[in-house]
């Protein structure tokens, strides 16, 4: 068991947020270079989602954003992303783990190789564990925007393929364009009803994402008759001229 040391002195120390977050990294991150997928993870990095953070740290998704904004900014974390996960690195992660119990596990580790109780896995191993972690991911993200759904029908008949789909997306993309749905609806509330899950996360959610969504127009109010001014009545002012020059005629 590795053992982490972070003094009171630490700039984040109190901060609540950030602490749990680093903490968390440091806890996930690899001690020596691994491989993920077919891509070598090295050590001092390690491999999740800010959704999957998220999950595990028991912070919001907005949080675990807020929180790495901070680490990324005073140098402490670093980030590069793929299409389908991103990659963490924790900077000077030997400062905050005890090297002594690192070099412990790492002689166990190797000491186990040697006596033939590990054995080295296999591409085929890792590509199973990588689509296995993958879609517990998907399927997470889609439980989670499947709750804010009001209308609870055709669940079973969303497909994988679209729940990979929707999680490609980006979880805080989609739940963007629900509340653009869920907002127009509200307007028309008296014959608009929400559609059925199955449709929105089809396709129902499409017109609602960022890059396609347009605000409707607002309505101009309509100025009641009966509040017109007497003098901004339109009057045929060469008619009351003739008028009045007959009468004085007469």
């Amino acid at each position: 068991m590795m053992q982490i040391n972070i003094n009171t002195d630490w700039e984040w120390y109190e901060n609540t947020n950030v602490f749990r977050l680093f903490y968390h990294c440091l806890l996930h991150t690899n001690l020596e270079d691994k491989r993920y997928c077919g891509k070598e993870i090295k050590a001092g990095q390690f491999v999740s989602s800010r959704a999957r953070i998220s999950a595990e740290t028991g912070l919001t998704v907005d949080q675990v954003r807020t929180a790495l904004k901070k680490l990324k900014d005073t140098g402490y974390i670093s980030t590069k992303s793929t299409n389908k996960y991103t990659t963490y690195t924790v900077n000077g992660y030997q400062k905050y783990i005890d090297c002594g119990q690192v070099a412990k596990a790492t002689t166990e580790e190797n000491t186990a190789v040697e006596n033939g109780t590990k054995m080295e896995q296999t591409e085929e191993d890792a590509k199973e564990t990588c689509e296995k972690s993958n879609k517990k991911a998907i399927n997470e993200c889609f439980e989670r925007l499947w709750k804010k759904y009001p209308n609870k029908r055709g669940k079973g008949q969303v497909s994988d393929t679209k729940k990979k789909t929707l999680y490609e997306i980006g979880e805080e993309k989609i739940e963007r364009a629900l509340k653009r749905y869920l907002d127009d609806l509200s307007k028309d509330s008296s014959w608009r009803k929400p559609q059925n899950g199955l449709t929105f996360f089809n396709s129902g959610y499409v017109d609602y994402l960022d890059e396609n969504y347009e605000k409707p127009s607002e309505p101009k109010p309509q100025r009641n008759p009966a509040s017109v001014l007497a003098c901004e009545r339109d009057y045929d002012f060469d008619s009351l001229e003739m008028q009045l020059m007959q009468k004085q005629l007469e």
